[in-house]
């Protein structure tokens, strides 16, 4: 039977030692937006204005789940909502919110359903009357 030399014995060992102290390099994921599947234009369908519109929900870059709706409740282009995002929750921020139109709204939350679909109940005063909606919005 031929014997393996010291020396092969040596080098095998220290082999094996610095291969199992090896670690694959993982790079951790990136962080995910929450807000990604809101953000874009939208076609909404309103129970109290029987009209549809569009809103364009964009983010807003101060905050990690802050975005501004345009046009929310049909107030106009340029008018800008604040809400915030959580989870497949959006909820209008800081009630009551005033428009620059003086609109104001005194609640508002809607649940994203899938990527494509949010279903909104909110209440505003436009300084005459008080309305409470329903709508939905479907990504365009």
């Amino acid at each position: 039977m031929k014997k393996i030399p010291l020396a092969a014995w040596t080098f095998l060992f220290f082999l094996q030692i610095g291969l199992s102290s090896c670690e694959t390099e993982t790079t951790p994921p990136d962080p995910v937006d929450n807000r990604s599947n809101f953000l874009g234009v939208w076609i909404v369908n309103e129970n109290w204005t029987k009209l549809t519109y569009e809103v364009d929900i964009t983010s807003d870059q101060g905050s990690s789940d802050g975005v501004f709706i345009e046009n929310f409740a049909a107030s106009g282009a340029g008018v800008k909502t604040h809400a915030l995002i959580s989870g497949n929750n959006i909820t209008i921020s800081s009630l009551p919110q005033t428009l620059s139109t003086g609109w104001i709204i005194e609640s508002g939350s809607g649940t994203m359903q899938g990527t494509t679909k949010i279903n909104w109940n909110y209440v505003f005063n436009d300084q005459a009357n008080t309305y409470t909606a329903i709508a939905v919005y479907t990504k365009k």
